[in-house]
């Protein structure tokens, strides 16, 4: 069984303070991002209503499955080339570690393992700059502020966003 969900940007800013704590409350996370309480919440709805689990299972020795379409196959990981020249590539690491892999990969998409219930696809939809304001292609830049994370579209954008965030502290 599959899902795939597009997940919006608001959605995709939760759920990366949830995938570092599950518990976190909405209101802790809507300070965070900026927003209100009420909005955190609906995108915490949403998420379920898209069948996006963000509380943390584990299965086979705390590890997790994962499986990915890729531009790369990094190393130590089984991969399997496709007709279209991309990589299947199947990861099998503990959470902590799974998402520092997930940045390496060159793919937007992931198929994560939840057990019996089968597989719920998370997509991720337009991401924008929190600098310029201008939508990211490919991977963003992060910055990170205590556990704030602020996403960035080039080195330019990054910059000024830190020197914003110097400002600002």
């Amino acid at each position: 069984m599959t899902n795939e969900n597009e997940l919006t940007e608001l959605e995709y800013k939760v759920l990366s303070y949830l995938r570092e704590d599950s518990r976190m409350s909405a209101s802790k996370i809507a300070k965070e991002l900026g927003v209100s309480r009420t909005s955190v919440a609906k995108a915490i709805q949403s998420l379920r209503e898209k069948g996006v689990k963000f509380t943390v299972e584990y299965y086979e020795k705390d590890k997790l499955t994962v499986f990915s379409i890729s531009e790369n196959c990094p190393n130590g990981f089984a991969c399997y080339k496709l007709i279209d020249g991309k990589y299947l590539v199947i990861m099998e690491a503990r959470m902590e570690q799974m998402v520092d892999l997930l940045s390496k990969l060159k793919s937007s998409s992931y198929y994560v393992s939840v057990g019996k219930e089968g597989f719920t696809k998370v997509k991720r939809s337009k991401l924008v700059c929190d600098y310029c304001g201008g939508e990211i292609k490919g991977e963003p830049i992060l910055l990170k502020r205590g556990k704030k994370i602020y996403y960035t579209c080039c080195k330019a954008c990054s910059s000024e966003m830190e020197k914003k965030l110097n400002v600002v502290s």
